[in-house]
This record gives C-alpha cells, structure tokens and sequence, in this order.
C-alpha cells in the first residue's frame, strides 16, 4: 500500500515493495516483549506477501534473516506473486486458529477486512500486524471498526518510506505505522494502547 498524493499511480492488486529497514526497524522496536517471542516460536503467516520478478517478498526476507528457522507460510492473491500459495484470496480463507502471528501488508482499501480475517487465522492472544497509513486511525467510517478492534500498540515510524525501489531519494507522502492487534485483548475494561515512535 502506498499514499498516491505524489503523483504516483495505484499499482494493480495494490501491490508495493516495502522496503527492508521499515520491517527491521519495527522488529527492533519489540524486542523482548511477547510478540517478538510468538514470532520465533510459533506458526507465521504473511498472506499478502507479495514479490516478482525483480524483488523478493519483504517480510519473508527479512523474518527469516532474523528469526532461524521460523516457522513462515506465505500467500497472496496475485497469481506472479513468490510464494507457493500465489493466486489464493486470503479473505476467502477459512481461519482456525492455526497460526501465532499474521503479519503482513495489506491492501489499503480492504485493511479493516484484513484484520477481521486474520483475527479469525491467529489463535487464542495470538498476534495480527498490519503495516498501514497512520491515517488509519481517521474517518467515521472507520469509527466502528475502532471501537470493538483489540488494538494493542502502534509503532510509528518517524521516517517516511518509499515503496517504490526503482525510485532513489523519494519518499510516501504520508507518515505509516506497524499496529498491533492482539487476540482477546478487548474486555469489557479494555486498557487503552501504546504509541511507539521509532
């Protein structure tokens, strides 16, 4: 998912490259806490993995690279897409409980979808990230989603990205975090999250 205020054109299946340093700067960010041992020890999904021809999927890589021997299964929708599950519709999926952590870059205009199905795919306190727009947080339409959503701690990143490889020095117009949702995290007295700025 990119911002598309700078002119860019929205890529086909909302498909960007996001760049390495974003992923490795918010898995510093949680070292230590539970989350970061979920994603060592238990089933990880990215079901929206992307990759092509010319670039590698970026959570895959980069998860790999820091957690030997995670236990990883990818997808996306995009038939081209790197990942043995290329051409699968994840929010026709059927989720049952089965992973610890999905993680992932979605589709901006589906994210709310996204997070509903990947709660349904991640187990009892499992994890679900979704790296977005820190807008996310706005609009009435999303206000529903917001009130019931168990948000559990947002990572904003100071540093603007860009997801376009093949375009040196430009970055998104507009600031993104990695926010984290945990499984049965929202009760009746509910403990408000955390911002992170990193």
């Amino acid at each position: 998912m990119s911002s598309t205020n700078r002119g860019a054109v929205r890529n086909k299946d909302d498909y960007y490259v996001t760049p390495h340093w974003l992923i490795e700067q918010f898995l510093d960010a949680i070292k230590g806490t539970d989350l970061e041992k979920c994603l060592m020890t238990d089933g990880v999904l990215d079901p929206s993995c992307g990759g092509c021809s010319l670039y590698e999927p970026s959570y895959p890589a980069v998860l790999a690279q820091r957690f030997s021997g995670i236990n990883l299964t990818t997808a996306d929708i995009r038939i081209d897409a790197r990942t043995p599950f290329a051409g699968l519709d994840f929010l026709e999926s059927r989720g049952v409980g089965d992973y610890g952590v999905v993680i992932t870059n979605p589709p901006f205009n589906i994210s709310i979808d996204f997070v509903n199905k990947a709660l349904e795919h991640v187990c009892s306190d499992g994890y679900v990230v979704m790296l977005q727009r820190l807008n996310w947080l706005g609009t009435k339409d999303r206000k529903a989603f917001w009130d019931t959503a168990p948000l559990q701690s947002v990572y904003v990143h100071s540093k603007r990205p860009s997801f376009f490889p093949d375009k040196k020095g430009k970055t998104d117009s507009i600031e993104y975090a990695h926010f984290v949702f945990k499984k049965g995290s929202k009760s009746m007295t509910p403990k408000p999250a955390t911002i992170h700025v990193i």
